[in-house]
């Protein structure tokens, strides 16, 4: 059984702000002067004005048009702003100028995965991995890539490289645990999702994905206890409602499961699946006016489903 409503986030490794890369040349005094612009660009950036940051990295580049340190610094600063095709052009100046560096590929990588290119981040995965055979992170990061492209085994083989450097690393366990979720092998996926939990205990995603896979797996009251979790966790997130009550709904626990709908209402007085589930737990309580008028109000928020209950069971 598939948790429907689990909406699962995968966990993405983002870049470090790696703000300076090493001089191998003496400097002139017109080039010691870019160098103190990009120090201030650092310094803006630091603090979150990367506006003003890139400003900083302009002026730096337009004294110094060779200056690695202010392409590689401006295109983070894009990154940051979510111009990413801004920062993919400054990204690809610096390899053009240090192509031995694996930093600016993982960089312009992860900008493609955010424009949605994932096979051109896949390529600078490799690119930064043939330069760094370590390099943790852009095997995570080209996993995700892969799952974005719902080649689940291949990113399973990923998070795996990136456990075999990193043993510890609870987001490789997380996503390598989605992989085996939508290979449906649920019993993988919870002991990943176990492993993931261990070295990180409060991040309220790892319990309701381990949730829904143990509901996947039919251990509905050990599934509701991670919900109960990531409850307590994120007390105004609808999703772990809307899975404790399906998992109630097939536990035939309709009281509860009408409890949980009632909340995500609360909470979001339009979402309209959680007027339909309601719906479905109140005829199975014999409570056919308040199942009509929950399938009526989730029809009106648009849900064609809600349409067939009302003409199935409410017409006159």
């Amino acid at each position: 059984m598939k948790m429907e409503d689990q909406v699962m986030n995968l966990t993405k490794a983002t870049s470090l702000l790696i703000f300076l890369f090493s001089i191998f040349s003496l400097l002139t005094q017109a080039q010691t002067t870019a160098r103190e612009l990009v120090q201030d660009g650092i310094t803006k950036a630091k603090l979150g004005d990367y506006k003003a940051a890139i400003k900083s990295f302009d002026q730096a580049i337009a004294m110094d048009s060779a200056s690695v340190e202010a392409f590689y610094n401006r295109g983070i600063a894009k990154s940051e702003l979510k111009d990413y095709k801004a920062a993919i052009r400054d990204f690809t100046q610096v390899i053009s100028l240090k192509p031995s560096y694996p930093e600016p590929y993982f960089n312009r990588a992860l900008a493609k995965d955010y424009l949605q290119d994932y096979s051109g981040a896949i390529a600078d995965y490799n690119k930064a991995i043939n330069q760094k055979a370590d390099y943790v992170d852009a095997y995570l990061n080209r996993g995700l890539a892969k799952f974005d492209l719902e080649d689940y085994k291949a990113a399973a083989e990923d998070f795996t490289r990136a456990l075999q450097y990193r043993p510890n690393y609870p987001a490789a366990f997380y996503n390598r645990g989605l992989a085996m979720f939508n290979m449906n092998d649920y019993a993988m996926a919870i002991a990943d999702f176990n492993e993931a939990i261990k070295y990180d205990t409060v991040s309220p995603e790892y319990f309701s994905s381990r949730g829904a896979a143990k509901a996947a797996a039919g251990l509905y009251d050990d599934a509701i206890l991670d919900f109960n979790l990531t409850i307590k966790l994120l007390p105004f997130d609808i999703n772990p409602y809307m899975n404790r009550g399906l998992a109630h709904l097939y536990m035939k626990d309709y009281a509860s499961a009408v409890d949980d709908y009632s909340k995500v209402i609360e909470i979001d007085p339009a979402y309209a699946d959680a007027f339909l589930k309601r719906g479905v737990a109140r005829q199975y309580l014999d409570d056919r006016p308040g199942a009509c008028d929950d399938w009526k109000s989730a029809e009106e928020l648009g849900s064609d489903k809600a349409k067939t209950y009302l003409d199935k069971f409410c017409s006159p």
